[in-house]
């Protein structure tokens, strides 16, 4: 029977995706500020999901305030100013990271080897 993967690689392959896709909008809708701000911060994620491969307990709190703060963010835009596909992506993306790096520190994972 295959077992499932750590919340820890599944917040990370998020994260790394994140890390892409934030930057990588920028190829659809251009480089103004409201677009090249958030997605050059968003690069950060890449580095947060490298930080999540590692047994480094301080990485799931990192996971939990930067997806934290971008999702807080992307739901800003999202109610407030213009969204994308990319803003309702990322925003998904950061709750479902931050929930699943909460579960690791409250010691819930099913399979917590990287």
């Amino acid at each position: 029977m295959k077992t499932p993967r750590s919340y820890r690689k599944m917040a990370a392959y998020l994260m790394i995706l994140s890390g892409v896709t934030h930057p990588a909008q920028m190829l659809f809708y251009g480089t103004s500020p409201a677009i090249s701000g958030p997605a050059i911060q968003g690069s950060l994620f890449l580095v947060v999901g490298i930080l999540l491969l590692t047994p480094y307990r301080v990485a799931l709190w990192v996971a939990i305030v930067l997806p934290g703060m971008g999702g807080a963010g992307a739901a800003y835009r999202i109610l407030a100013l213009e969204p994308t596909a990319f803003t309702y992506f990322h925003a998904l993306v950061d709750l479902v990271v931050v929930v699943l790096a909460i579960a690791c520190l409250a010691g819930k994972d099913p399979h917590p080897e990287i």
